[in-house]
């Protein structure tokens, strides 16, 4: 599965995992008061026409999210591979600094600095390293607060999944997963979408991870967690069937979805 989880944070969630397998209408300014002449009708007409900057900056951060990293851990993986990636994600970063308010600029720039380095070397920062965790994290929480996407909190206790609704709208959605997990373990979410329609859950959970990864789809992004922490992922969900689970094991005994820790959602 973990090949096709986005961009940082699928780096993230497959280094945890080691060898283991629409939109509500995006928030603008506030329209101010005008004390001067209405503007010209060309002029009004042009203003309607141009983005805003906040849906520029939303939907170039949603796009990141949906980029899939490298195959491998970033320290061994191909250059070339490594230097696609980063120009993949350039040109949205780039265009995310452009139209970002005051508040995030400094995070998006500092990932800037991190794309620019392994598109240059070929070798990408571990995404646990703290510029890559802590901006990665302050963006997909600045974007689940601003965007104006559906929302979605999921919170993670030990083998418990809670918040996970039965039902959401087709088109951008930002989680959010807090783990409040009490014997220090990490957790994560992925959204799945299982091939067939009709698998249950009850399937789900005596199905062995490795024939699991064959039987679904894996939605681009994933959001991982440490105690006492939240992380976040930005998708855009077609309408259909999907499953919330948390793939990761405490290297003993099977994964934490089979423990429990999966939910069911369905997008229409």
């Amino acid at each position: 599965m973990g090949d096709r989880m986005g961009s940082w944070t699928g780096i993230r969630t497959r280094r945890l995992l080691g060898a283991a397998a629409a939109a509500v209408a995006l928030v603008g300014g506030a329209a101010a008061c005008a004390t001067g002449p209405a503007p010209a009708a060309g002029a009004a007409e042009a203003a309607a026409a141009a983005p805003a900057p906040l849906d520029t900056t939303c939907t170039n951060l949603l796009k990141i999210d949906a980029v899939p990293p490298p195959a491998g851990d970033p320290g061994t993986s191909d250059p070339a591979a490594v230097r696609a990636w980063a120009g993949q994600i350039l040109p949205l970063l780039d265009s995310a600094v452009a139209t970002a308010p005051p508040d995030l600029r400094p995070t998006l720039t500092a990932l800037q600095g991190v794309l620019q380095s392994a598109a240059t070397t070929g070798t990408a920062a571990p995404a646990d390293a703290p510029v890559v965790a802590q901006s990665v994290n302050e963006y997909e929480t600045w974007a689940y607060e601003h965007c104006g996407y559906q929302q979605v909190q999921v919170t993670a206790t030990e083998y418990r999944l809670d918040g996970v609704p039965a039902t959401l709208r087709p088109g951008p959605t930002a989680v959010r997963l807090v783990n409040r997990s009490t014997a220090n373990l990490y957790h994560a979410v992925l959204i799945v979408r299982p091939k067939d329609q009709a698998v249950t859950v009850a399937q789900v959970l005596t199905t062995p991870p490795e024939l699991l990864a064959q039987q679904v789809d894996v939605v681009p992004g994933a959001a991982t967690a440490g105690p006492g922490e939240q992380g976040g992922m930005l998708v855009d969900l077609p309408a259909g069937r999907y499953l919330v689970l948390c793939p990761l094991g405490n290297g003993e005994g099977p994964p934490h979805l089979m423990r429990g820790m999966v939910a069911e959602v369905s997008v229409s």
